[in-house]
C-alpha cells in the first residue's frame, strides 16, 4: 500500500513537472489551430517576446470609397478584392519599445528617436519599416511583412461598409486625431481606444502606417488578390490611417496617401504581417 502511495506521488510530480515545462514553452503558431480572432507573439532570440499578434480571416470585401461619402478621385473605382488566405496582424502599430530594441541590436536605420515607450514608433520612413519587418523575421524564424494597401483596409474595416469602421458618423473618442475630443495633444501610447470587431487597435489616427504599394492615382489595374501593387511611382509609398494631427477625413477606411519613403512629413508609423501555414 506504501508503495503504491508512493509511486502516486511520484507520478504526481512527474506530470506536475511536465505540465509547468509546458506551460512556460512558447506556442508553436504553425502547430497550433490558430482561428480568427486568436492572440500570440513570437520568441525572438533574447528570449523577449516580438509584437502582439492577432488572427484575421480570408474573406472577400469592396475596396475603396464604398460609402460614396467625401470620396477622392484615388479612392476609385470600388473593385472586389479576395483575401484568401488567413493572416496575422499586429494588434497595434510598432511601438518605440520594439523598435528600440530592433535599433539597439545593431541595425542602422535613419532613425533618430530613440527613446522607448508604449506610443507609436513615428517618423519612420518606409525602408526602416521594411528593415524592421526583415529583422522580425530572422529572430524568430517566420516571415514578417509590411501589408498590403488591400491588407490593410480589409483589416481596417473589419466587416464594415460605412466611412469609419464604427459607423457613418465620425463621433467622439474613437481615435487620437485633432478633432477627436480625446485627452492627447500629440500621440498617444497604443491601446487607449477601443478597437475594431477584429480586435486590433489604433487603425484609425495616432499614426499614419505604411503599407507595401507604390502609389497610383486610382484603383485602375490594381491586383484583386489582396497582393501589393508593385507598380507605379515606386519613389512613394502609400500610408494609411490618419494620425493625432488629422481630421475626421483621413480617418475614413477609404482614405489614402502618397508620400516619399524618407520624408518623415507626417510622423509615419507602421504595424505588420505574419505568413501563417494554410
Amino acid at each position: 500500500m506504501k508503495r503504491t502511495v508512493a509511486h502516486a506521488a511520484f507520478l504526481a510530480v512527474l506530470l506536475a513537472v511536465a505540465a509547468a515545462a509546458f506551460e512556460a514553452q512558447p506556442v508553436s503558431q504553425e502547430g497550433a489551430a490558430l482561428e480568427p480572432g486568436d492572440t500570440f507573439s513570437d520568441t525572438l532570440s533574447s528570449g523577449e517576446l516580438g509584437p502582439e499578434m492577432v488572427v484575421v480571416p480570408a474573406g472577400t470585401f469592396r475596396m475603396g470609397c464604398v460609402s460614396g461619402v467625401e470620396c477622392n478621385e484615388n479612392e476609385l473605382p470600388v473593385r472586389e478584392v479576395t483575401i484568401p488566405w488567413r493572416f496575422a496582424v499586429s494588434k497595434y502599430v510598432v511601438t518605440l519599445d520594439e523598435f528600440v530594441r530592433f535599433l539597439r541590436s545593431g541595425a542602422q536605420p535613419g532613425y533618430k528617436q530613440h527613446e522607448p515607450g508604449r506610443s507609436p514608433a513615428g517618423w519612420v520612413s518606409w525602408s526602416d519599416a521594411r528593415a524592421y519587418a526583415e529583422w522580425l523575421s530572422e529572430e524568430t524564424g517566420e516571415e514578417y511583412r509590411l501589408l498590403s494597401e488591400a491588407e490593410w483596409e480589409y483589416v481596417s474595416r473589419a466587416g464594415s461598409t460605412t466611412p469609419y469602421p464604427w459607423g457613418e458618423e465620425f463621433g467622439t473618442n474613437r481615435a487620437n486625431c485633432w478633432a477627436c475630443a480625446d485627452e492627447f495633444r500629440f500621440s498617444a501610447p497604443v491601446g487607449q481606444f477601443p478597437p475594431n470587431a477584429w480586435g486590433l487597435h489604433d487603425m484609425q489616427g495616432n499614426g499614419w502606417e505604411w503599407v507595401e504599394d507604390c502609389w497610383n492615382d486610382s484603383y485602375e489595374g490594381a491586383p484583386s488578390d489582396g497582393s501589393a501593387w508593385l507598380e507605379g511611382d515606386c519613389s512613394q509609398h502609400v500610408i494609411r490611417g490618419g494620425s493625432w494631427r488629422d481630421g475626421p477625413k483621413e480617418m475614413r477606411s477609404a482614405f489614402r496617401f502618397p508620400l516619399a519613403e524618407r520624408s518623415g512629413f507626417r510622423g509615419e508609423s507602421f504595424r505588420v504581417a505574419r505568413e501563417l501555414a494554410p
